[in-house]
């Protein structure tokens, strides 16, 4: 396995090895004590000559001395060891492994002898986890205490907590003397970890940086807990995230008891079972980390020898609860050989893992896999060599460095996996809805045919057939129409997932496509006692829909009611509301489950096994109507039949009349000069441009057209073309999409730049189509598309619908502009004119002004500009000050105007659109209020657009009146100069009035002009 892996790799991991032990040492080498700190003897520690800082912390180590058997105090013993007659020795603290005494009680006696010029009253003193319980003495004095220290197993209580004690201290010496006892264990009482000493301000600093270093790993490993936590709520809920969450809390848990044993106090247990209850936590925050490993390799995951391993660690925590102390502390070297296995083989692994297949992922295995043995290397040596390392929290951090990056990187690779996926099956479902209709076209044409054919033999009355065989025959024809629908709705089903369909809506009248779609679909009911019948009342308003469409709908969701009914009836109601048509389609046949409604949406779902449909005729129908400005809905109860019910927006005849004789009275009152225009129309001859590289379809195209109502100019070339295009007028282009050197799709973007869809309507001719070569075409600005092989009659009618298209457009916005000029109401000149009357008496500078103003205005309002697209900003700011002028005449100081305009602006805007805005704003805002108010015009130069307000503190807009604006309802009379204006700035720049306003506050109305 070495031979294989790179040079590079096996330096990498000795690299982060030297790392982590370099900053172990560095660790150790803060907290060790150093080379100059005094060592006791017999019992005396001298620091009164101490060289190094009162900021450090001393280990109290060396002979202290030890009365086994004994508890002695300052009462009856003093400090002199030679005044009394105790037996006593010297015992080393830290003790070595080899070191034992025969008593399970003593004293430990220590005298600190302390510097004459020491500064310092206040001290700690540090006592570690002693088996089993300590009490400590300082000066005769009980300062700290683990556990109860007796001399029997009755009145004992241990602990083995760590406790630190912080005291004052007048003299020039300290007596410490510490009683400890053990009747939990068969281990003696002996003090294998150091005693600290030192100032308050040292010890206090000291116990800072061990709690900050306890803090680091407690609060990661909360974060991963939360983490695995998060995953599983939120990703991946497998039962193996929930063990990463228990398993991050149990060296959590452990490394928190081996800090303070006294945190399991809270749980009322004895020594010997928080003894057991720490040995399973530390047990299982083993076996959570090989579990953790065993998750994280991918090639070893299923080795068996994690079996064993499993078995070993179940076994483990039987014996831990069942064992004696007595017996249990003898056996933790197994337990440790246990650990330190299972530990060694998934680091081996982990290494294996990554040298041989030398992935990224694999490397953060390995870091986490070099983390866990540096950690075990050090507790091995922390085991042979009696020294204390405090909490060490680098080991945590690169472990859980290791396990987040790789977990990263396992989900990044996973998140690019999937989107390759997905990339690869769209890319599957293009292709499985390209072949979809590329056969449904195929297929298409033959069933065309045996229709034709089958239709035509049923209409021959030379035919001699027989009753049964006429009735086959027709059936034949109606299995065949219906087979049509399918084929039609998995090409729509393609048109609709490429936004490629597009609706020709119209007055339909819903009862006649009901009673169509009933003849087309009776052959399905043939042998069944299925009765079919339309509630839909004579008198129902037509619906606005796309006829053909709307027969589709209604065949699909009757075919799937007449699929789905053996017996009984199928009925179709429908009613009225708010300007919707609700359609219902209801049957009394098997019904649905809530499963089978989960799946009517989803494409090629069949609601039974051996369904003979494709599945996709309601989802075709559901998206249909949503085209329409409708919805679909469905209730179903099994065993019962199903109601689906739909909505379609109705076709207001009598407003379409209204509008249409508007429109003709109003087109009766246009000035003169736009009859004599209006009036050519029918007496012109209509202009042309073709364009085609084969002069033979230009021949061909050009003879459909009447010489006596059309004038054709043919071009094979886009230059010259183009070149006739800038030099006259025409009245519709046609032009080929494939044209050499400039496209016909390039011509049509050039043509654009300079004429609207209205203003030149263009027919493009194009070989194919496909959707995309139909979109592209209209994705460039052209009106209409014709496919060749070209159909005489459709040509010439489709020209001719563009042609009239165009000139409609163009009396419409005449007709606009004179609705906009009609729109100075009778009283507001009358007023103007009565005001003038009234200051010819009393002031004539004023009169004069104002009728300058007046002037002014009038000749703006009837300017022939106004029956232009858009006229200069500058134009309609000009006729909004004459109107303005006349109002504060009027009004005073009632009406009160600010103006915020950016300079150097060069727009055109639509004519007396701004003018009607602010007219709105003084009439029905703040006029309307006692005190009147301020109207605020505001014109803003952004980098894209140019932004125009109108903002008052009027009486603002009712919410009603308000959303009937914003959706351009037409019922109510008021507000018709708004809707006007917000029309044509739909019909220009493709948007809409923003129209702000609270009552009793005031309206804001903005809108947006593009920049070129």
């Amino acid at each position: 396995m070495l031979r294989k892996a790179s040079t590079q790799h096996l330096l990498i991991i000795i690299a982060i090895f030297i790392v982590l032990t370099f900053l172990r040492l560095l660790w150790l080498n803060y907290f060790f004590p150093s080379t100059h700190q005094p060592s006791a003897k017999d019992g005396v520690v001298h620091i009164n000559n101490l060289t190094t800082s009162e900021e450090e912390v001393i280990s109290l180590d060396g002979g202290w001395i030890y009365y086994p058997g004994q508890f002695v105090n300052s009462e009856n013993k003093g400090g002199n060891k030679e005044s009394h007659s105790n037996t006593y020795n010297t015992q080393n603290i830290p003790a070595s492994k080899d070191e034992r005494t025969t008593q399970p009680y003593g004293t430990y006696q220590l005298k600190i002898l302390l510097p004459n010029n020491l500064d310092n009253d206040r001290y700690a003193i540090r006592i570690p986890a002693i088996s089993t319980a300590s009490t400590l003495y300082i000066n005769g004095k009980l300062v700290g205490k683990s556990g109860k220290v007796a001399d029997n197993a009755e009145d004992h209580e241990g602990q083995a907590a760590p406790y630190t004690v912080y005291f004052t201290n007048t003299q020039s010496e300290i007596n410490l003397i510490l009683h400890v006892s053990n009747f939990d264990t068969p281990t003696s009482p002996i003090i294998n970890k150091r005693i600290l000493f030192g100032t308050a301000s040292a010890m206090t600093h000291h116990q800072l940086i061990v709690g900050l270093s306890l803090s680091t790993i407690v609060v990661m490993l909360i974060i991963f807990s939360l983490f695995s936590i998060l995953v599983y709520l939120f990703i991946y809920r497998k039962s193996i995230v929930l063990l990463f969450t228990f398993g991050f809390l149990l060296p959590l848990a452990d490394e928190l008891i081996t800090f303070d044993r006294s945190l399991l106090d809270w749980l009322h247990l004895n020594y010997v079972w928080s003894y057991k209850l720490s040995s399973i936590i530390f047990l299982g925050a083993s076996f959570f980390f090989v579990q953790f490993m065993r998750v994280l390799l991918v090639k070893y995951h299923n080795t068996k020898t994690f079996q064993w391993i499993f078995a070993c660690y179940v076994l483990n925590a039987i014996l831990t609860i069942v064992l004696p102390m007595t017996w249990l502390i003898p056996t933790k070297n197994i337990f440790f050989v246990l650990y330190l296995v299972s530990f060694l083989y998934v680091v081996v692994l982990a290494l294996r893992e990554y040298l041989e297949n030398q992935k990224r992922s694999s490397a953060f295995i390995a870091l986490t896999a070099i983390g866990t043995t540096n950690g075990i290397i050090w507790g091995f040596i922390k085991s042979v060599y009696v020294f204390d390392i405090p909490v060490y929290p680098f080991d945590y951090l690169f472990i859980m460095l290791g396990f987040s990056s790789y977990w990263f990187k396992r989900f990044h690779e996973n998140s690019q996996q999937i989107q390759n996926l997905v990339t690869k099956l769209q890319h599957e479902d293009a292709l499985k809805d390209e072949f979809l209709t590329s056969n449904a076209e195929k297929l298409w044409s033959p069933m065309n045919r045996m229709i034709t054919l089958g239709q035509s033999i049923y209409d021959n009355p030379q035919n001699k057939l027989v009753t049964e065989d006429e009735k086959n025959l027709k059936h034949l024809i109606d299995i065949g129409r219906s087979m049509s629908f399918t084929l039609n709705n998995i090409l729509d089903f393609t048109r609709l997932k490429e936004g490629d369909l597009h609706l020709h809506t119209q007055s339909v009248n819903l009862q006649g496509a009901v009673y169509g779609v009933f003849d087309i679909l009776r052959f399905i009911a043939n042998g069944k006692q299925i009765h079919m019948v339309s509630l839909v009342p004579p008198s129902f308003p037509n619906v606005l829909a796309d006829e053909n469409r709307l027969i589709q709908i209604l065949f699909n969701i009757l075919h799937n009611a007449l699929k789905y009914t053996g017996e009984g009836s199928i009925e179709i109601i429908a009613r009225e509301e708010q300007h919707m048509a609700i359609i219902h389609i209801r049957d009394t046949g098997q019904g649905m489950d809530n499963f089978v409604q989960s799946l009517l949406y989803s494409p090629y779902e069949q609601g039974q096994e051996y369904d003979e449909g494709i599945g996709i005729g309601l989802l075709i129908s559901k998206k249909l109507i949503e085209l329409h400005g409708g919805t679909l809905n469905i209730q179903s109860i099994p065993n019962k039949g199903s109601n689906v019910y739909f909505t379609l927006p109705l076709a207001d005849e009598s407003r379409q009349n209204k509008e249409y004789a508007t429109f003709n009275a109003q087109a009766k009152t246009q000035l003169s000069t736009n009859e004599q225009e209006l009036s050519m129309v029918s007496d012109k001859h209509f202009r042309i441009l073709m364009i085609d590289d084969d002069p033979m379809n230009l021949a061909t195209m050009k003879s459909i057209f009447s010489i006596s109502e059309y004038e054709i100019t043919t071009v094979t070339t886009s230059e010259k073309a183009l070149a006739l295009i800038q030099q006259e007028s025409w009245d519709l282009v046609i032009v080929d999409a494939m044209l050499p050197y400039i496209s016909g799709y390039a011509v049509i973007q050039k043509i654009r730049k300079q004429y609207s869809l209205l203003e030149l309507p263009i027919l493009l001719l194009t070989i194919r189509k496909h959707p995309e070569d139909v979109y592209t075409g209209f994705a460039y600005g052209a009106n209409d598309y014709v496919t060749k092989p070209i159909n005489a009659l459709e040509l010439k009618v489709r020209s001719r619908a563009l042609i009239d298209l165009k000139y409609s457009i163009q009396q419409r916005l005449h007709l606009e502009s004179a609705w906009l000029q009609s729109q100075i109401q009778p009283h507001f000149l009358f007023n103007t004119l009565n005001t003038i009357a009234s200051l010819s008496t009393i002031d004539t500078d004023r009169m004069i002004d104002l009728m300058h103003h007046f002037g002014e205005y009038l000749h703006a309002s009837f300017d022939v500009r106004n029956l232009q697209r858009v006229v200069p900003l500058q134009h309609e700011l000009d006729l909004v000050r004459s109107y303005l002028y006349i109002k504060q005449q009027r009004f005073g100081e009632l009406i009160q105007i600010e103006w915020d305009i950016d300079e150097t602006i060069q727009i055109e805007i639509p004519p007396i659109s701004l003018q009607t805005l602010v007219e709105n704003a003084i009439r029905h805002g703040i006029l309307k209020k006692e005190e009147g108010g301020t109207v605020c015009i505001r014109i803003k130069d952004f980098t894209t657009y140019v932004s125009i307000s109108v903002i008052d503190d009027g009486v603002g807009i009712s919410p009603t009146l308000l959303e009937e604006l914003q959706e351009d309802y037409k019922g109510t009379s008021s507000g018709i100069g708004i809707r006007n204006t917000n029309l044509r700035l739909k019909r220009i720049y493709g948007q809409q009035l923003q129209i702000q306003s609270t009552i009793n506050q005031g309206t804001n109305v903005t809108f947006h002009i593009p920049k070129d």
